[in-house]
């Protein structure tokens, strides 16, 4: 049993760490492929996180445990909470299932992305490496109990004085390529969806690319190449770094998983030229999350 004086104790550290706010703070956790380490970087530890679970499920923690991550305005995960070289079936359902309450908790403030390795568990004949035949039964009934929880895509616009900057989270990135190919075929009258798209070259590219998902269009699964595919362009849970740098979306900066890196790599295609010198379209590589690695976005 959990004394409420160890949960008052864990509250005031947790009030104290996360209530200092002055300016619009995102931070974005990597792939996750079973790890817990996202509640050493939030919580402090396994054992700060459980304490901040008995509060959830005791319904203790009350109005002032909802002011916890006051300092970020959004905490964004890119998705591949599933699958492991190294983690078993029960720790990775059980973590995602801490990942659902910690979003449930912060509706407003967390974000859930999905990767190629949660879709194969949602959608049938999308299979790729690491899939556990064994844990389909249990992860597509989670992934459905909480399908509202989930997006493919994440947009937030922020007017730095001069400009609007616009940044564009999904789990592997958005070609040009492959957006305008997505328009075009969602936008065509012969096709069989085209009503649910009525408009849509005028919504704003997560909603589009979110409906998609939604309507299950094909373009969301391309797979290129560079990745055992034979689509001309790669979708947003399959692009790879060097494509998406090369075809990058012009007018958004972007920030993907998908790739494992060493640390948080950023990539500005147009870095050093005077036409840039705000450093627009930046590409924010974020999968490091096995390396303690998380990225976060200050903004005033």
């Amino acid at each position: 049993m959990i004394k409420r004086g160890s949960q008052l104790n864990h509250r005031s550290s947790l009030n104290r760490l996360y209530k200092m706010k002055n300016h619009k703070k995102i931070m974005t956790i990597g792939d996750i492929h079973g790890r817990s380490t996202w509640k050493e970087i939030l919580f402090g530890g396994d054992t700060e996180f459980y304490l901040w679970k008995k509060s959830v499920e005791d319904n203790w923690l009350g109005l002032n445990g909802k002011e916890d991550f006051e300092a970020y305005d959004k905490i964004i995960f890119v998705g591949d909470y599933c699958d492991s070289f190294n983690k078993t079936n029960e720790e990775i359902l059980t973590n995602l299932k801490d990942i659902i309450l910690f979003a449930k908790t912060y509706p407003d403030k967390v974000v859930l992305l999905l990767g190629n390795h949660d879709i194969h568990y949602i959608v049938h004949n999308e299979c790729c490496s690491g899939y556990r035949g064994e844990m389909r039964a249990d992860l597509n009934e989670l992934f459905k109990e909480n399908e509202d929880l989930f997006k493919m895509a994440y947009l937030d616009e922020c007017n730095n004085g001069s400009f609007m900057i616009k940044t564009l989270w999904t789990h592997a990135g958005v070609t040009k390529g492959w957006y305008s190919e997505l328009l075009k075929d969602v936008n065509s009258p012969s096709y069989r969806l085209n009503d649910f798209f009525i408009g849509s070259e005028n919504w704003s590219i997560d909603k589009l690319i979110n409906v998609a998902w939604k309507m299950r269009v094909v373009n969301i699964f391309n797979v290129d190449a560079h990745s055992g595919g034979n689509d001309l362009w790669a979708g947003p849970i399959w692009v790879r770094p060097t494509i998406l740098k090369d075809f990058h979306l012009e007018g958004y900066d972007q920030v993907v998983g998908h790739t494992p890196q060493d640390s948080i790599l950023q990539f500005c295609p147009l870095l050093g030229v005077e036409s840039n010198p705000e450093k627009l379209n930046t590409l924010t590589f974020v999968d490091a999350l096995q390396h303690k690695k998380v990225h976060i976005i200050k903004r005033k």
